[in-house]
């Protein structure tokens, strides 16, 4: 277990970047998120590491190590096609059903303990932005 949260995060994007999420969709891991409306026509998914947590899990000092991991899928709000919208919450729900309990293949000492969308959809965005966003946080754990 020598893979750093960084490493983590590029082998769900890897992963991420194989499944077929029907529709178009872009993968990649970034620490900044942040794309201009314009470049959201399709679907982008960024896999963001977000925090590190440290623990001892046993008397003999056996570490537990969670490495925390945003999820963002973010298109551009085009109108207000309902069902178009309710595809793409359907893609943050099967992303947070996909990482649930999965070992990334680059990294198989990691597993998701935790998955969960928060926020389903971004209210702000959608309204003020005009882009719907939506956020699967992960929690991947491993043993020292």
């Amino acid at each position: 277990m020598n893979e750093g949260i960084a490493a983590v995060a590029d082998a769900i994007a890897a992963d991420l970047a194989a499944l077929d999420l029907g529709q178009p969709a872009t993968v990649s891991r970034a620490f900044f998120p942040y794309r201009d409306r314009e470049d959201l026509g399709a679907l982008v998914v960024t896999v963001m590491p977000r925090g590190q947590e440290r623990t001892v899990a046993a008397r003999g000092g056996l570490s537990q190590v969670d490495h925390l991991i945003d999820v963002g899928i973010q298109r551009r709000i085009d109108g207000t096609d309902e069902a178009s919208l309710a595809a793409t919450v359907g893609v943050v729900e099967q992303v947070a059903g996909w990482l649930a309990g999965r070992r990334p293949s680059a990294t198989p000492d990691w597993t998701c303990v935790e998955a969960r969308a928060d926020p389903l959809v971004a209210e702000d965005h959608a309204l003020n932005l005009r882009i719907f966003t939506g956020v699967v946080q992960a929690r991947l754990r491993s043993h020292a």
